[in-house]
């Protein structure tokens, strides 16, 4: 009987290296730039993705290319580069707005070396998109380069992996929660609904409200509320809290997550005081994730004085950071009716906002590069005190009128 070989095997990759970059365009004064006619175009400057030279073309007064685009502004990828081929993925997009454009093509320069869309916004639907007369456009740009191919092991005797679908743990504990179900040991009387919830939940998952459930009704009551119910009742009445925060509460102590008619801006703001009020670290943060997401120069310093009077660091830290984004913005912020409240009721939060600004680090870096003259010595050799030594510049931060002066002007 003759033998039968066993065939060697072998396996590669492939795999495409990239290079990606955004670059944002920013049209101050927007008004101004309105009546450019039918094909003209304001540019960005030149950036560099992959290799190859690029800049944004927007046109808003529309491309020109037919009726159907006169009601559209346009906007193009143009490829600076000469006499070169290039495969690449791009996405237009305002930063106002989570619609965007995209698509994955290859320009030449030799053919058209521009790539994009003659209807990326309706003219009349600009305007909701404008900050301050200024509008911004977000370009990202993935260059695709060479293949690349990687040899790789193969074994001999194929292994079959049992694959482990992902976690249902929290749906279970979530249907503890359905109104079928009464063997809750534990009722938040909120305004004028109730809530069952299990103390080992609880206990497990916020110690906080489980130490309220194990004190009956202390937690925003008066002393009427408190003599209405017995000693020995499993009820806790809640007054400080609106009934739809506190079943989204309840939720997420159950499932880690919250449902998605309660992922909003409005809710997050309530959620975030209840999380800092029952020490919920997880969801202060899943909240502050909501909050940032979309600040703008009107909504910031409401936002950024919640995160710091609920103690959420990254919120206010994330804050920040879009103030300083750049220059405009933070004039813009600075100069806003909010930015006055804030000075008045969170000041130290206002001098944070300054102290993390190119104003304050460009000053205390010219403070710091000041030389120091070699002082005039005694007949000891050694320097008199306060003599031959220049005054050192004092900076003064008047987070009233967010001035800054050097003592020398």
């Amino acid at each position: 009987m003759a033998s039968q070989a066993r065939a060697r095997a072998s396996a590669s990759i492939c795999s495409s290296v990239t290079d990606s970059e955004v670059h944002t365009l920013e049209i101050s004064d927007y008004s101004q730039h309105s009546d450019l006619g039918d094909g003209g175009y304001i540019c960005s400057t030149r950036f560099t993705v992959g290799g190859h030279d690029w800049r944004i073309r927007y046109y808003p007064d529309g491309t020109g290319n037919g009726e159907e685009c006169k009601d559209y502004v346009g906007v193009q990828l143009e490829l600076m580069s000469e006499f070169t081929k290039v495969r690449l993925a791009y996405e237009f997009r305002l930063t106002e707005d989570e619609a965007a454009i995209k698509s994955t093509t290859v320009l030449t320069a030799e053919a058209s070396s521009t790539c994009g869309t003659d209807k990326f916004k309706k003219k009349s639907d600009l305007p909701r998109y404008l900050r301050n007369d200024s509008l911004k456009i977000q370009c990202f740009v993935t260059v695709i380069k060479e293949s690349q191919l990687k040899e790789t092991a193969v074994s001999s005797n194929p292994v079959v992996v049992v694959q482990v679908p992902p976690s249902d743990l929290s749906s279970h504990l979530g249907n503890l929660l359905s109104r079928d179900r009464d063997d809750g040991d534990i009722t938040f009387k909120v305004k004028s609904e109730d809530f069952r919830a299990h103390k080992l939940i609880l206990d497990i998952r916020c110690p906080a409200l489980k130490t309220t459930a194990t004190q009956p009704h202390l937690d925003g009551q008066t002393m009427r509320d408190r003599r209405a119910i017995p000693d020995n009742s499993s009820t806790v009445v809640i007054q400080d809290m609106e009934p739809a925060v506190f079943k989204a509460l309840r939720h997420f102590i159950y499932t880690d997550s919250l449902l998605k008619e309660h992922r909003n801006e409005e809710m997050a703001k309530s959620l975030l005081a209840a999380a800092d009020k029952y020490d919920m670290k997880r969801m202060k943060l899943y909240c502050g994730n909501i909050l940032s997401k979309r600040p703008t120069v009107d909504s910031v310093t409401t936002t950024i004085a919640l995160a710091h009077n609920h103690h959420c660091r990254e919120l206010k830290g994330a804050c920040i950071q879009f103030i300083n984004s750049s220059e405009r913005t933070r004039d813009d912020v600075l100069s806003s009716e909010g930015y006055k409240e804030l000075k008045a009721t969170c000041p130290e939060v206002a001098l944070e906002i300054l102290e993390n600004s190119d104003i304050f680090k460009k000053a205390v870096e010219r403070q710091q590069d000041v030389p120091e003259e070699p002082s005039a010595g005694n007949h000891r050799g050694e320097a008199r005190r306060g003599q031959g030594v220049p005054r050192s510049r004092r900076y003064s931060r008047n987070v009233a009128n967010t001035h800054w002066s050097s003592d020398e002007e």
